[in-house]
């Protein structure tokens, strides 16, 4: 299959003597009374992507999501005082909600810690709102982020209207990593990935339409986090290999006339995994 230049290196063997931590641990911190789901979908992006053990701090009543998509994952109860497990990525955000208790349930992960994370969907909102002020979080040096906005996402980031992020993405994409350090993956049709630095871009060839569908974004978090957790590299080369892996998995299910389902997507995610990591 043709990988993009700028990936090529994102694919490695697996060692021999590989085991369920050496090949990446994943956390995953989301979910809530309206969406239950949405942090297994991510669990299951993470474990098809590789992550060899995918850790769910979730809510009790995703426990049966979880036991069927991801019945291998361990499971933590989501409560605002909860301590999720220590991994080498920690994706939040899924179905979160942004209420007092994920802003402190999320403003205690991240505080201090020198750990990798990706943030997406509703820890987006809280990041926005933590902007300028001196209540939010204070990240500790050598903190890693990578955040996986849409375009009304990347808006509220920014303080900017839809309109001027969907005409200037580019543009939309630096502010947005000058603002806040991190890596972006600004996601919709030709995905952007800027490194925390904006000395490197990607933009995503790979996709279809039909990726728009409630959860391929979950997915997606998943993924990143895996590519991450395995790779133990740059997060530039993490974030657009997992576009470029998601997206494409997307499109072989398309022609192949298949229903590009999550459930779908996310097998042919780990069977293409299982091809180029070897």
């Amino acid at each position: 299959m043709d990988i993009p230049i700028e990936i090529q290196n994102a694919f490695k063997a697996r060692p021999m003597d590989a085991n369920k931590r050496s090949v990446g641990v994943v956390t995953v911190v989301g979910g809530s009374t309206h969406y239950l789901h949405a942090p297994v979908i991510a669990g299951l992006g993470a474990r098809s992507a590789g992550a060899g053990l995918v850790q769910l701090v979730v809510p009790d009543a995703s426990r049966i999501a979880a036991g069927t998509l991801v019945p291998e994952a361990t499971f933590t109860k989501l409560i605002a005082t909860c301590v999720p497990p220590s991994a080498d990525v920690t994706v939040a955000g899924m179905g979160l909600g942004n209420t007092t208790n994920s802003q402190l349930l999320l403003s205690r992960i991240l505080s201090g810690s020198k750990g990798r994370f990706v943030l997406d969907a509703d820890a987006l909102a809280v990041l926005a709102a933590w902007y300028g002020k001196n209540d939010g979080y204070d990240p500790a040096s050598g903190q890693e982020l990578i955040l996986t906005p849409h375009e009304g996402e990347a808006a509220k980031l920014l303080g900017w209207e839809y309109e001027k992020v969907v005409s200037n993405r580019i543009e939309a994409a630096k502010a947005i990593v000058d603002r806040y350090g991190a890596t972006v993956i600004l996601k919709g049709a030709n995905t952007l990935v800027m490194s925390s630095d904006a000395s490197k871009m990607y933009e995503n060839k790979t996709g279809n339409p039909f990726m728009a569908l409630g959860g391929m974004g979950d997915l997606l978090a998943g993924v990143v986090g895996a590519r991450w957790a395995y790779l133990k590299c740059d997060p530039f080369l993490a974030a657009a290999s997992a576009v470029w892996l998601h997206a494409t998995a997307s499109d072989r299910l398309v022609a192949d006339l298949r229903d590009p389902s999550i459930v779908n997507t996310a097998a042919v995610i780990g069977s293409m995994r299982v091809q180029l990591d070897r």
